[in-house]
């Protein structure tokens, strides 16, 4: 295969220089009936924007140049299949979950998955089993499952059929993937791997291993999150023979619009061939860009930036820069908001830190921006701080932050997610929900990682998180009263 094609674009090229006549899908008809802020802000991309035509291959059954492409990317990353998706790597964490375990059956998570996984888990039916995660003080984040933890679930659980993993995290920190795949793998379980944030791994040898080279079953990557394609696009990557092929492509069919956007779709394979005629260079270029911000950053005064060694984790991804404010007395929430006054959008809020990251997109230029901001933050407290001291008055203590609404509730499972989601609700007081089963799944964006999930017991300790998280002017998702003064509950 021709790593130098962009198969679904060139058929796409090829199709518009036909000049069809459209009566078809969509209604804007390549453009002319759009209205003109969306003409203005599409421009030519607009006339690409067709309805699914036999011409230029479907998603849910391809046979020519979508085909072309899929197994152009499998091939790029060292897998057998690819499947393009159109509805986020969402869509292919349910396919994956939805594919290999069916109702009642056990899959092996940990407890740092993407809300996504319990949906997986609702509309497959399966039971979670959950694992310890590791969970780091200091830098107030998730590290993961260890390789013993890891095991030690999969022995007391021997009718799990798979086991999921975060790898790397949204902080960049990875698991001891390629020791847990092979422990995996001799008790006879399909490892799937949710490596949203880690499609661009493989090009540079400085990165952790990418998922698929550690032996992994089925991956789904986020390729908007760190490469060139458009927001809502991603893929999932599959090798071996612990699953059946058919099976996932029908349920990825389920789970896909029967109207894919080919924009979308070919915004896909340009990024693949992008990676592939320049990916080392710009991962390369991407990897220094961050290292000299983190050299940066550690020069002003009052900040500090985590890395690799600092949490004990060989395998990280430097391009995810937590930067951390903690000495300088604010919380992450007043960081975010000192650094907007700056023009600067961070990715992630949490505890005293905020979390950036660096990608392909990335210049010297947005890498200064943010170091000046950040200086010009740190001199500003400074010299509030010198000032009071000066003047004989009493510094506000912003560091009285309840470290623990970082540190995840453990999960006390009472119902599957699906048998909870039938069951009649109600709703009641969050005051008096102790202990009852929680009737609907409550995360905080980012990383969406849920503090409870339907079917879950509200333990003391869901109750303390969602107390800190709402005192730190943190917004639920998924929750009916985005308050939270009540909550919905399972009628038992």
């Amino acid at each position: 295969m021709n790593q130098q094609q962009m198969p679904f674009v060139e058929a796409l090229e090829d199709y518009k220089e036909e000049h069809y006549v459209p009566f078809h899908t969509p209604g804007h008809k390549i453009g002319g009936g759009a209205h003109p802020i969306l003409q203005s802000w599409m421009g030519p991309a607009l006339s690409y924007d067709l309805g699914v035509m036999y011409a230029l291959d479907d998603l849910h059954e391809p046979e020519g140049a979508l085909k072309e492409a899929q197994e152009l990317t499998a091939q790029l990353y060292g897998a057998e299949h690819c499947w393009f998706s159109i509805n986020g790597t969402t869509a292919l964490i349910e396919a994956m979950i939805m594919g290999i375990v069916s109702p009642d059956e056990t899959i092996i998570i940990p407890r740092e998955a993407h809300r996504s996984v319990v949906s997986g888990l609702v509309l497959s039916g399966a039971k979670p089993v959950y694992m310890n995660c590791e969970f780091d003080e200091r830098w107030g984040i998730p590290l993961g499952v260890t390789l013993e933890d890891a095991v030690e679930t999969m022995d007391a659980h021997p009718e799990a059929k798979a086991i999921l993993l975060v790898y790397p995290n949204y902080y960049g920190v990875g698991v001891d993937i390629k020791n847990i795949v092979k422990e995996a793998h001799k008790r006879n379980l399909v490892v799937l791997v949710d490596e949203a944030h880690g499609p661009h791994l493989p090009f540079v040898e400085a990165l952790p291993i990418e998922a698929i080279e550690a032996g992994a079953d089925l991956v789904a990557q986020s390729t908007h999150k760190s490469l060139g394609s458009l927001t809502q696009t991603s893929w999932l990557l599959g090798q071996g023979n612990r699953f059946q092929y058919r099976r996932i492509t029908q349920i990825h069919q389920m789970l896909q619009s029967t109207s894919p956007n080919y924009i979308f779709l070919a915004s896909l394979d340009m990024a693949r061939h992008q990676l592939a005629m320049e990916g080392t260079n710009l991962v390369n270029r991407t990897v220094s860009l961050s290292l000299r911000l983190r050299r940066e950053l550690s020069s002003i005064a009052g900040i500090s930036v985590m890395c690799g060694e600092d949490v004990d984790r060989p395998n990280y991804d430097v391009t995810k820069v937590l930067i951390d404010a903690k000495e300088l007395g604010i919380t992450g929430v007043n960081f975010e908001k000192r650094l907007r006054a700056h023009h600067i959008e961070v990715e992630l809020v949490q505890a005293h830190h905020v979390l950036v990251l660096i990608t392909i997109g990335d210049t010297e230029e947005s890498i200064m921006n943010l170091v000046k901001a950040v200086q010009a933050i740190s001199d500003e407290i400074c010299s509030e701080s010198s000032l009071l001291n000066h003047m004989g008055g009493q510094i506000v203590d912003r560091t009285k932050i309840i470290q623990s609404a970082s540190v995840l509730p453990t999960p006390v499972v009472r119902m599957t997610p699906r048998e909870a989601l039938y069951k009649n609700r109600r709703t009641c007081s969050l005051k008096t929900a102790l202990h009852r089963i929680c009737g609907e799944t409550i995360a905080y964006y980012p990383p969406g990682i849920p503090c409870v999930a339907v079917g879950e017991e509200i333990t003391e300790s869901v109750l303390q998180y969602i107390q800190q998280r709402r005192a730190l002017g943190y917004v639920p998702n998924g929750a009916a009263d985005m308050s939270l003064e009540t909550i919905q509950v399972v009628e038992e």
